[in-house]
Parts: structure tokens; sequence; C-alpha cells
């Protein structure tokens, strides 16, 4: 009987079932090899197949299709390992990777805007200048230049390494100066 590949649509007069994604297809015999071929149940009971017994000895020891269940065990399969016979030993977690929290030691100095603006200006540069150096927009500069917006670390990282200036002091200093009238 003729019949379409459910794959590429072509004509063809012997087709195979197999299993695609969890699906079975009829498909001609060159998309057969694009999934896993399915038996029927009922060739592998009935050994005397028409084809010759070479073909039906073949199909007998392939091994069929068995839908699972949810819990991932075959629904006619006895199994045999559903005792956990060897426990898994506890994973070790690497430690934590340290970080770099300048909050905790260091902090922002409060005049963070005038140093920005006299390094920038002692250094002969405009706003535009110093953003292309630095790759960053020129309005995020002159916000912080203004003290509108505080820089995060990498943007104050890289304000300190091009300008040659610490916008981090150590917290427990600046509480020693501000004690020291």
């Amino acid at each position: 009987m003729a019949s379409f590949c459910e794959l590429c649509g072509k004509h063809t007069d012997v087709s195979k079932k197999v299993i695609i994604e969890k699906s079975i297809f009829n498909v001609c015999l060159s998309c057969s090899r694009r999934g896993k071929p399915v038996e029927s149940t009922n060739s592998i009971r009935n050994p005397t197949s028409s084809k010759g017994t070479a073909i039906a000895s073949n199909m007998a020891t392939r091994p069929t299709y068995v839908p699972y269940n949810a819990a991932g065990t075959s629904q006619n399969s006895r199994n045999l390992y559903r005792r956990k016979i060897i426990s898994t030993p506890p994973r070790i977690k690497p430690p934590p990777l340290k970080k770099i929290n300048m909050m905790d030691e260091m902090i922002l100095d409060h005049e963070f805007p005038s140093l920005i603006r006299n390094a920038r200006s002692k250094k002969g540069l405009t706003h535009d200048q110093l953003g292309q150096k630095i790759n960053e927009k020129v309005t995020l500069i002159r916000k912080v230049e203004t003290g509108s917006i505080r820089p995060d670390e990498i943007l104050a990282k890289k304000l300190e390494r091009f300008l040659g200036i610490k916008l981090y002091v150590n917290a427990n200093e600046q509480n020693l100066e501000e004690d020291q009238p």
C-alpha cells in the first residue's frame, strides 16, 4: 500500500515507524535514520513472518519502545533497582569567592565631585575628552561632577586610574580625621 512520509512528504511504498522526540512517525527509509526504530508488538509475538525466519528472529532480539511513567520507570517492567543501594556522598561546596566589599572598609569621599573636576581640569580635558578616554557617556561624567549621582565602583576605579586620584578612602581614617579638629 502506498503512503506518504510524515517527515518529508515523499510518496513511499515502504514505511517504517520511528520515534522522534517522544512522537511516533511513519517515515520513508531515508528519513528513518532520523529516529529510533519502533517495532510493533505483533511482530515480536508472532515470530513466523512472511519475510523469513531470519528477519523475525532479528526483530525478536531488538528492544522495543516501552512508554515510561512519571517516575521514569517502565510500566510493564519490574524495577529491580527501586531501593537506593549506594547513597551518594554529600557534595562539598567550594568556599565562596572572596568578593570585594568596598562598603565595609572603604567609603566614597564626600568631596568626590570637586576631586574629579579639579583632576580633570589639571589634565586640561573637557567632559567629552574624558568620556572618550575612559569609554563612558559625557552626561554620566557631568552628573558625577555635579554630585547629582554617585559613581559606582567600576566608574570610580576608571576615574581613579585615569585621573590619578583617590575617590574611596578608608572608613576608619575618615572617622579619625573628623574626630581631630
